[in-house]
């Protein structure tokens, strides 16, 4: 369904009855999209930021009267599952396609190889890692605590986590090697 002016007025009084705060809103929402899906890997993030916009739109007749609490998070909800969905289609096509060797170039940025190096992490583990590091400062925190829960793990556990995917993907880029079959094994374990 095309996002009309109305649908979008709509949007915008849902996310604060004065237009320009909504405005504010609606811009931080949509770049902090755009960062997520830079975060997980995908080139066409914009477009990924316009269609979770798209979704909240159509959906917001059902939710915008019962809906309690900051509409960013909805957002996020939505995001996820776009996410999701295209991990999905890239790991169908993934099947279908040639694996490429796993060794990196001799000559890489660091940039290029933390790349390389999330690259070879199983998709749960390169998934939390950059889950983790989305937001700074108190979104920081209050994002983490919601991870965990869904986790089903404590803050303490998913800290450990992170942790343990960091050291892996620094030592992968301090000696430009690839992520050893044992540490491949541990990390699909989260």
């Amino acid at each position: 369904m095309p996002t009309t002016q109305e649908s979008f007025d709509r949007l915008l009084t849902w996310l604060d009855e004065d237009r320009e705060n909504a405005g504010q809103k609606y811009e931080s929402i949509r770049s902090g999209l755009i960062r997520i899906f830079v975060s997980k890997g995908f080139n066409d993030a914009e477009a990924l930021a316009d269609e979770t916009i798209d979704r909240v739109i159509a959906r917001l007749p059902d939710i915008e009267e019962g809906y309690i609490g900051d509409p960013y998070r909805y957002f996020l909800g939505v995001a996820r599952n776009i996410i999701r969905e295209a991990l999905r289609k890239t790991e169908h096509a993934a099947e279908l396609e040639h694996i490429p060797d796993k060794t990196p170039p001799e000559k890489l940025d660091e940039y290029e190889l933390l790349l390389h190096c999330l690259d070879l992490l199983p998709p749960r583990s390169r998934e939390l890692i950059l889950d983790y590091y989305v937001y700074h400062g108190h979104d920081k925190v209050q994002h983490h605590r919601q991870m965990a829960r869904e986790l089903s793990i404590t803050n303490v556990a998913l800290r450990g986590r992170a942790h343990h995917i960091r050291t892996i993907l620094e030592k992968c880029i301090k000696n430009k090697q690839v992520v050893t079959t044992k540490q491949n094994l541990l990390l699909s374990t989260f």
